[in-house]
């Protein structure tokens, strides 16, 4: 029954027996909701922390950026707004002969 075969499924089918047992006997009464909620909210602060945590490590073991050096002539004509001048003409008619 449950891969008994194995160990990994003889250890599994120990541990479901157990489970389901104490289930019938607790009769599986479910958590109050103060309960719920700090579980929650503690599973969320675990989150924010990896999370934060990785980051901070990701930027740690990174290469810095390279730093180049324009002057400022080069910059100022980058900067300068370029003008275009777009004109239309009106589409000929198509039903004019």
């Amino acid at each position: 029954m449950l891969f008994s075969s194995s160990k990994t499924g003889h250890y599994a089918h120990i541990l479901t027996s157990g489970l389901l047992g104490d289930v019938v006997v607790n009769q599986l009464t479910p958590p109050d909701p103060a309960v719920i909620q700090q579980w929650g909210s503690m599973i969320i602060q675990f989150l924010v922390a990896a999370v934060t945590i990785w980051a901070t490590i990701r930027k740690a073991l990174q290469k810095p950026e390279a730093v180049l050096k324009v002057p400022a002539a080069a910059v100022a004509a980058v900067a300068a707004p370029a003008t275009i001048s777009v004109t239309s003409s009106p589409a000929p008619d198509a039903t004019a002969e």
